[in-house]
Protein backbone atom coordinates (compact mmCIF):
# COMPACT_ATOMS: atom_id res chain seq x y z
CA UNK A 1 0.00 0.00 0.00
CA UNK A 2 1.28 3.41 -0.85
CA UNK A 3 0.91 6.69 0.99
CA UNK A 4 0.91 8.38 -2.41
CA UNK A 5 -2.68 7.40 -3.14
CA UNK A 6 -5.04 8.66 -0.43
CA UNK A 7 -8.66 7.64 -0.90
CA UNK A 8 -10.99 10.37 -2.08
CA UNK A 9 -14.52 9.83 -3.33
CA UNK A 10 -16.27 12.35 -5.57
CA UNK A 11 -19.88 13.33 -5.11
CA UNK A 12 -20.75 11.23 -8.16
CA UNK A 13 -19.11 8.12 -6.70
CA UNK A 14 -20.79 8.65 -3.33
CA UNK A 15 -24.21 9.16 -4.94
CA UNK A 16 -23.88 6.11 -7.21
CA UNK A 17 -22.60 4.00 -4.29
CA UNK A 18 -25.54 5.06 -2.11
CA UNK A 19 -28.04 4.44 -4.94
CA UNK A 20 -26.66 0.92 -5.51
CA UNK A 21 -26.64 0.24 -1.79
CA UNK A 22 -30.33 1.12 -1.52
CA UNK A 23 -31.31 -0.80 -4.66
CA UNK A 24 -29.36 -3.94 -3.80
CA UNK A 25 -30.60 -3.94 -0.21
CA UNK A 26 -34.17 -3.46 -1.40
CA UNK A 27 -33.85 -6.27 -3.93
CA UNK A 28 -32.27 -8.75 -1.53
CA UNK A 29 -34.67 -8.06 1.33
CA UNK A 30 -38.01 -7.61 -0.41
CA UNK A 31 -37.59 -10.45 -2.92
CA UNK A 32 -38.48 -12.64 0.07
CA UNK A 33 -42.08 -11.44 -0.38
CA UNK A 34 -42.14 -11.80 -4.17
CA UNK A 35 -44.12 -14.55 -5.80
CA UNK A 36 -43.14 -15.06 -9.42
CA UNK A 37 -45.80 -15.83 -12.00
CA UNK A 38 -46.73 -19.40 -12.68
CA UNK A 39 -48.92 -20.94 -15.36
CA UNK A 40 -52.00 -20.68 -13.13
CA UNK A 41 -51.15 -17.53 -11.15
CA UNK A 42 -49.88 -14.04 -11.98
CA UNK A 43 -46.96 -12.42 -10.16
CA UNK A 44 -47.74 -10.52 -6.99
CA UNK A 45 -47.06 -6.82 -6.36
CA UNK A 46 -43.67 -7.48 -4.72
CA UNK A 47 -42.50 -9.47 -7.72
CA UNK A 48 -43.52 -6.68 -10.08
CA UNK A 49 -41.76 -4.16 -7.86
CA UNK A 50 -38.71 -6.45 -7.79
CA UNK A 51 -38.64 -6.39 -11.59
CA UNK A 52 -38.87 -2.60 -11.87
CA UNK A 53 -36.38 -1.86 -9.10
CA UNK A 54 -34.14 -4.46 -10.73
CA UNK A 55 -34.22 -2.60 -14.03
CA UNK A 56 -33.37 0.60 -12.14
CA UNK A 57 -30.53 -1.25 -10.44
CA UNK A 58 -29.22 -2.36 -13.83
CA UNK A 59 -29.23 1.26 -14.95
CA UNK A 60 -27.41 2.27 -11.77
CA UNK A 61 -24.77 -0.42 -12.15
CA UNK A 62 -24.17 0.51 -15.79
CA UNK A 63 -23.89 4.19 -14.81
CA UNK A 64 -21.42 3.26 -12.06
CA UNK A 65 -19.28 1.27 -14.52
CA UNK A 66 -19.36 4.15 -17.02
CA UNK A 67 -18.35 6.55 -14.23
CA UNK A 68 -15.49 4.22 -13.22
CA UNK A 69 -14.20 4.34 -16.81
CA UNK A 70 -14.31 8.14 -17.20
CA UNK A 71 -13.42 9.42 -13.72
CA UNK A 72 -9.87 10.60 -13.23
CA UNK A 73 -9.03 11.32 -9.57
CA UNK A 74 -10.31 8.09 -8.02
CA UNK A 75 -9.65 4.35 -8.15
CA UNK A 76 -8.90 3.55 -11.81
CA UNK A 77 -10.83 0.95 -13.76
CA UNK A 78 -7.86 -1.41 -14.02
CA UNK A 79 -7.47 -1.43 -10.23
CA UNK A 80 -11.05 -2.73 -9.98
CA UNK A 81 -10.48 -5.25 -12.76
CA UNK A 82 -6.83 -6.38 -12.32
CA UNK A 83 -7.16 -10.02 -13.35
CA UNK A 84 -5.18 -9.84 -16.61
CA UNK A 85 -2.11 -7.97 -15.35
CA UNK A 86 0.75 -9.78 -13.67
CA UNK A 87 1.89 -6.51 -12.08
CA UNK A 88 -1.55 -5.83 -10.58
CA UNK A 89 -1.90 -9.44 -9.42
CA UNK A 90 1.49 -9.16 -7.71
CA UNK A 91 0.30 -5.96 -5.99
CA UNK A 92 -2.80 -7.81 -4.75
CA UNK A 93 -0.61 -10.65 -3.47
CA UNK A 94 1.66 -8.19 -1.64
CA UNK A 95 -1.34 -6.34 -0.22
CA UNK A 96 -2.84 -9.63 0.95
CA UNK A 97 0.41 -10.30 2.85
CA UNK A 98 0.06 -6.90 4.57
CA UNK A 99 -3.52 -7.75 5.56
CA UNK A 100 -2.57 -11.20 6.85
CA UNK A 101 0.33 -9.77 8.89
CA UNK A 102 -2.01 -7.17 10.37
CA UNK A 103 -4.65 -9.78 11.19
CA UNK A 104 -2.04 -11.86 13.03
CA UNK A 105 -1.61 -8.82 15.27
CA UNK A 106 -5.41 -8.52 15.63
CA UNK A 107 -5.66 -5.28 13.69
CA UNK A 108 -6.45 -4.06 10.17
CA UNK A 109 -4.22 -1.94 7.95
CA UNK A 110 -5.04 1.75 7.82
CA UNK A 111 -7.88 2.38 5.39
CA UNK A 112 -6.71 5.87 4.35
CA UNK A 113 -4.79 4.63 1.31
CA UNK A 114 -5.70 2.84 -1.88
CA UNK A 115 -5.40 -0.92 -1.51
CA UNK A 116 -4.99 -3.21 -4.53
CA UNK A 117 -6.77 -6.02 -2.67
CA UNK A 118 -9.69 -3.84 -1.59
CA UNK A 119 -10.01 -2.30 -5.06
CA UNK A 120 -10.11 -5.76 -6.66
CA UNK A 121 -12.78 -6.88 -4.18
CA UNK A 122 -14.82 -3.75 -4.95
CA UNK A 123 -14.54 -4.64 -8.63
CA UNK A 124 -15.84 -8.14 -7.88
CA UNK A 125 -18.77 -6.58 -6.02
CA UNK A 126 -19.60 -4.40 -9.02
CA UNK A 127 -19.31 -7.41 -11.34
CA UNK A 128 -21.62 -9.39 -9.04
CA UNK A 129 -24.18 -6.56 -9.04
CA UNK A 130 -23.92 -6.35 -12.84
CA UNK A 131 -24.38 -10.12 -13.25
CA UNK A 132 -27.37 -10.09 -10.91
CA UNK A 133 -28.96 -7.15 -12.74
CA UNK A 134 -28.30 -8.55 -16.24
CA UNK A 135 -29.68 -11.98 -15.37
CA UNK A 136 -32.71 -10.29 -13.79
CA UNK A 137 -33.23 -8.16 -16.90
CA UNK A 138 -33.05 -11.31 -19.02
CA UNK A 139 -35.69 -12.92 -16.80
CA UNK A 140 -37.81 -9.76 -17.13
CA UNK A 141 -38.19 -10.56 -20.84
CA UNK A 142 -39.71 -13.99 -20.07
CA UNK A 143 -43.41 -14.54 -19.47
CA UNK A 144 -42.75 -17.20 -16.84
CA UNK A 145 -39.18 -16.72 -15.51
CA UNK A 146 -37.61 -20.13 -14.96
CA UNK A 147 -34.79 -22.42 -15.98
CA UNK A 148 -31.04 -21.96 -16.03
CA UNK A 149 -31.15 -18.14 -16.02
CA UNK A 150 -33.31 -18.14 -12.88
CA UNK A 151 -30.83 -20.54 -11.24
CA UNK A 152 -27.95 -18.24 -12.21
CA UNK A 153 -29.84 -15.19 -10.91
CA UNK A 154 -30.46 -16.91 -7.56
CA UNK A 155 -26.85 -18.10 -7.27
CA UNK A 156 -25.50 -14.64 -8.03
CA UNK A 157 -27.89 -13.11 -5.50
CA UNK A 158 -26.39 -15.43 -2.87
CA UNK A 159 -22.94 -14.15 -3.84
CA UNK A 160 -24.29 -10.61 -3.49
CA UNK A 161 -25.52 -11.41 0.03
CA UNK A 162 -22.04 -12.67 0.93
CA UNK A 163 -20.41 -9.60 -0.61
CA UNK A 164 -22.82 -7.18 1.06
CA UNK A 165 -22.43 -8.72 4.51
CA UNK A 166 -18.63 -8.90 4.31
CA UNK A 167 -18.28 -5.45 2.72
CA UNK A 168 -20.52 -3.75 5.28
CA UNK A 169 -19.06 -5.80 8.13
CA UNK A 170 -15.50 -4.79 7.28
CA UNK A 171 -16.53 -1.16 6.89
CA UNK A 172 -18.08 -1.22 10.38
CA UNK A 173 -15.01 -2.99 11.78
CA UNK A 174 -12.70 -0.39 10.21
CA UNK A 175 -14.92 2.34 11.67
CA UNK A 176 -14.78 0.70 15.10
CA UNK A 177 -10.97 0.58 14.87
CA UNK A 178 -10.81 4.33 14.21
CA UNK A 179 -10.60 4.38 10.41
CA UNK A 180 -13.29 6.85 9.22
CA UNK A 181 -14.38 4.83 6.19
CA UNK A 182 -18.11 5.50 6.65
CA UNK A 183 -17.60 9.25 6.89
CA UNK A 184 -15.40 9.14 3.80
CA UNK A 185 -18.08 7.35 1.77
CA UNK A 186 -21.23 8.97 3.15
CA UNK A 187 -20.20 12.50 4.18
CA UNK A 188 -21.13 15.49 2.09
CA UNK A 189 -17.50 16.40 1.44
CA UNK A 190 -15.80 14.90 -1.61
Amino acid sequence: MSAHNPIRHSWSTKLLHFFLLLCVLWQLIFVQFAERPRANRPANFFFQLHEWVGLGTLGGVVLFWLWVVVRRAETPFLALFPWFSLRRLAAIRDDLRVYLASLRQLRLPDADEESPLVSAVHGLGLLTALAMAISGAWLFTMTLPAGLMLDIHKAVSNLMWAYLISHAGLAVLHQFLGHPVLQRMFSRNP
